[in-house]
């Protein structure tokens, strides 16, 4: 079965490792959490040393097509963020 990483998860494991309390471990990932997505919202790029990088991309509106009724809709322009795993990351994933 697959978990989910979640703030209470981290948080749990930073209360285990550094030994700091419940509310001490939440207050530490949602700071980490929220610089990291402003750093992506204002430089458009994140590189995380060992992780990856992620970057900002900006898609132009186009016309979409319902798969059921092949009904034309617009699909408005929109920012989505990419993810590229570094070599060191594939290269722990394909240790297994």
């Amino acid at each position: 079965m697959k978990k989910t990483i979640t703030k209470e998860y981290l948080a749990g494991r930073i209360k285990e490792e550094l030994g700091l309390s419940r509310s001490e471990s939440l207050k530490l990932v949602s700071l980490i959490l929220n610089n990291l997505s402003s750093s992506i919202n204002k430089d458009k790029l994140l590189k995380l040393p060992n992780l990856g990088t992620f970057k900002v991309k900006n898609k132009n509106s186009r016309i979409g097509r319902n798969p059921k009724t092949g009904e034309e809709s617009v699909i408005t322009a929109r920012s989505v963020i990419s993810f590229k795993a570094s070599e060191k990351l594939k290269s722990r994933l394909n240790l297994k």
